[in-house]
């Protein structure tokens, strides 16, 4: 649930960017200045414009990905055995040379962690492994 609330937060942090800087260095900038004085309002402004130079470079390389990643998914696999679950994110990336570069990442995690329709999956199918597909653009 926590991660939910982060993710929801870090898309609106980065849909609004360019809003929230106006704002903190209209607004946040000059109250900083009025309360704690010149240079806090000065300091505040260089970290303010460093973060936007981060969001730029991170909205640079998001951009950059989605154009090289050519099919993503996800895989639980569930082994009835151990009963262990473990998700498996399959990517294909495509390099610069037109090479299609296959990525895989594994974890194991918890069977509340599932999304509900992987769980009731697995229970209704007795199936060991549940495939879903990513949407990559809109």
């Amino acid at each position: 649930m926590i991660w939910v609330v982060v993710g929801a937060a870090a898309a609106l942090t980065v849909l609004f960017w360019q809003k929230l800087v106006n704002w903190a260095n209209a607004i946040l900038s000059g109250w900083l200045g009025d309360l704690f004085g010149k240079e806090i309002r000065e300091s505040f402004q260089m970290l303010l414009a460093a973060g936007d130079r981060f969001m730029v470079i991170a909205q640079r390389a998001v951009g950059l990905l989605q154009e090289r990643i050519k099919r993503a998914r996800i895989l639980f696999r569930h082994d009835q055995q151990t009963r262990k679950v473990e998700k498996v994110l399959i990517a294909e990336l495509q390099k610069e040379n037109g090479e299609v570069v296959k990525l895989e990442a594994a974890e194991v995690i918890a069977w509340h962690e599932l999304p509900d329709e992987v769980r009731e999956k697995f229970i209704r199918r007795q199936s060991a492994d549940v495939e879903i597909e990513l949407k990559l653009k809109a």
